[in-house]
């Protein structure tokens, strides 16, 4: 097994581990947030949104997969083979369903939370985690995808 190999089954275990952390909001952290007073709910967000940022093990997670997923997806057309298209769509599916969603949809969202009202923080959070479902389909379906193109070229 040589170095892109690797890479790309690196790759398909970040990108799940992707999904992975997104799942509980998904579940059930933002449930346990919106079922705080809509005051203490927003504290609780904006408490999140400035901690999430300064993680590097998480930032690292989302963004450098984006990173690796673009290089690998671009190689796997480069070098055309089998499991190329399986790899190639997990990658698309990964650098748009997460890292899209995050830079595109929810970063915005999160900056507007510091000025937004308390009434209006059941709505925002309806509205932000139908976006995070997104992404977390997007991280757990891009893993699946980039794997079976592993395995269809082993």
């Amino acid at each position: 097994m040589g170095a892109w190999e690797i890479a790309t089954g690196a790759t398909a275990l970040a990108a799940a581990a992707s999904g992975g952390a997104f799942l509980p909001y998904s579940t059930f952290t933002s449930a346990a947030v919106a079922s705080l007073p809509d005051r203490e709910g927003l504290r609780a967000m904006q408490a999140i949104n400035v901690e999430a940022p300064r993680s590097g093990t998480f930032m690292a997670l989302v963004f450098g997969t984006g990173a690796l997923a673009a290089v690998v997806g671009v190689r796997a057309v480069l070098d055309s083979g089998p499991g190329t298209w399986w790899i190639v769509g997990g990658t698309l599916v990964y650098v748009i369903g997460v890292v899209g969603m995050t830079a595109g949809y929810h970063i915005p969202r999160n900056n507007a939370l510091d000025t937004l009202d308390a009434a209006a923080f059941p709505a925002w959070m309806r509205s932000w985690v139908r976006g995070n479902h997104v992404r977390t389909v997007g991280g757990l379906l891009a893993g699946a995808l980039i794997g079976i193109g592993v395995l269809a070229a082993a």
